[in-house]
């Protein structure tokens, strides 16, 4: 019998795979770096430079490729997107196994479908995680904050300003196949789709005031999910804005039945290595044996996990 690794870590060769493998490898976890390409894999295991590491070629197109590397590790973590088109597979051969997962999804669509396998991981005994990165981790960790002050609410605003210190064609193929489906909101529990771009207006955190729209984001399941309320919607300062910070933001308002707002803010550094730390720490939490079902990373691990990760704050608004 093969002893697994504790984790495998599938795109280990990208930029946000090989800053989660090295967390993972800094934690003494022995890690396996997945991927297509054995000449990048060899490259990112030299640049780790431990014994702890080893290396698997993997290819999604192939079944038993896939399965092998689900048996491979305790925990897989899944780095490659588009989410919503390749996550099915590593998760159904994740479940199969009896792998616990974790991706980085914040497609909308990828986010919904994992939430929604959560019977079927409940009855395999399994833990399946989603949205292990800035977005959708940071507007839901504030909606949790405030849900924790007592609030219960009517509707539920979120907004996200990421910066990034990379800009990958994985990154822009996900973002182009998730705007796709316009711009959505949900509306007295129901899904509303308009064309990307409409709803347009500006919201003020991190200390300006950003021009925002609605995107089709795992942030709009992630606060739906966790709050309840019939009215949600999530926004994001679209690419290519010209916002030059250095620093990322996070913002949730929440409105009450009376009308009260409830305004909590998230700052962080780059929002690669908040993706990346936040990974590594699910990972390790799933490696601890939570209990089954399909999770979102913030759901998993609270607020105040997710305020405790490197150059991070949550405060409290007006």
């Amino acid at each position: 019998m093969i002893m697994r690794s504790d984790f495998l870590v599938l795109g280990a060769s990208g930029a946000t795979g090989s800053l989660i493998a090295g967390h993972l490898v800094q934690r003494g976890g022995r890690v396996v770096l997945a991927g297509r390409d054995a000449a990048r894999l060899a490259e990112t295991a030299a640049r780790l430079d431990s014994d702890a590491v080893s290396v698997l070629t993997v290819d999604l197109a192939d079944p038993a490729s896939l399965a092998a590397a689900a048996r491979a590790g305790r925990v897989l973590v899944n780095t490659v997107g588009p989410f919503t088109r390749l996550a099915p597979a590593v998760v159904a051969a994740c479940v199969d196994a009896g792998t616990a997962y974790v991706d980085l999804a914040n497609e909308r669509a990828a986010v919904r479908a994992l939430l929604d396998r959560d019977v079927e991981a409940r009855e395999h005994g399994v833990a399946l995680v989603t949205g292990a990165g800035f977005g959708p981790a940071a507007t839901e960790a504030l909606v949790l904050t405030l849900l924790g002050q007592g609030v219960r609410p009517a509707a539920v605003t979120v907004a996200s300003a990421a910066t990034s210190a990379y800009d990958t064609e994985g990154v822009r193929t996900t973002v182009a196949e998730a705007a796709a489906e316009g711009a959505t909101r949900y509306r007295a529990g129901e899904l509303v789709r308009t064309p990307l771009g409409t709803g347009a207006t500006t919201l003020t955190f991190g200390g300006m005031t950003r021009a925002v729209i609605p995107v089709p984001t795992g942030d709009l399941e992630a606060a739906r999910q966790a709050s309840g309320a019939p009215d949600v919607t999530a926004y994001a300062v679209p690419r290519g804005s010209g916002e030059t910070e250095h620093r990322s933001h996070g913002y949730a308002e929440l409105a009450d039945a009376d009308g009260q707002l409830h305004v909590a803010e998230l700052s962080t550094g780059e929002g690669f290595a908040f993706t990346a730390a936040l990974a590594a720490e699910t990972a390790s939490r799933l490696l601890d044996g939570p209990p089954p079902g399909a999770w979102t990373a913030a759901g998993l691990l609270g607020a105040e996990r997710v305020a405790a990760l490197p150059g991070t704050t949550i405060e409290l608004g007006r």
